[in-house]
């Protein structure tokens, strides 16, 4: 068992008062990361070595999304726990983006839905829930 406790990158991204989500396909495999298949997530993954948090938060989202993302700041992290995995989620806001919106990874994704932030849907994955809560309830 890998004893690591590894980062991942969670990353909102605004468009007035609504947010990207990406809807995880159902028989997409398990990356090592947190398996919630058929769930809501923002665009993000797994922080790698020699880059930092916004550089990864930049490519995963260019990665996902095919869009280029600014004006980044840190909100929070979690720690996001499962049997035999352990991730610190740092959430990152991104309040200005720009090119056009494509599944970049059909396979991963079905889809890439902006959500009004009043009228979310109900199966979030577990660290972008734990992120909108959170700022849900600071920016009330």
């Amino acid at each position: 068992m890998d004893r690591v406790i590894k980062i991942g990158l969670g990353i909102m991204i605004k468009d007035g008062n609504k947010v990207l989500l990406g809807h995880r396909c159902e028989n997409y495999g398990d990356t090592g990361g947190i398996y919630e298949p058929g769930s809501w997530t923002f665009p993000g993954g797994k922080q790698e070595y020699d880059e930092t948090m916004f550089e990864g938060a930049k490519r995963e989202v260019k990665e996902e999304t095919n869009l280029e993302i600014s004006e980044l700041s840190i909100f929070g992290a979690t720690d996001d726990i499962q049997p035999n995995k352990h991730y610190i989620t740092i959430q990152i806001i991104a309040n200005k983006f720009s090119g056009e919106l494509k599944n970049m990874e059909p396979t991963k994704h079905s889809e890439w839905k902006w959500f009004d932030l009043n009228n979310l849907p109900q199966n979030l994955y577990t660290p972008t829930r734990e992120f909108l809560e959170e700022y849900i309830k600071n920016n009330k």
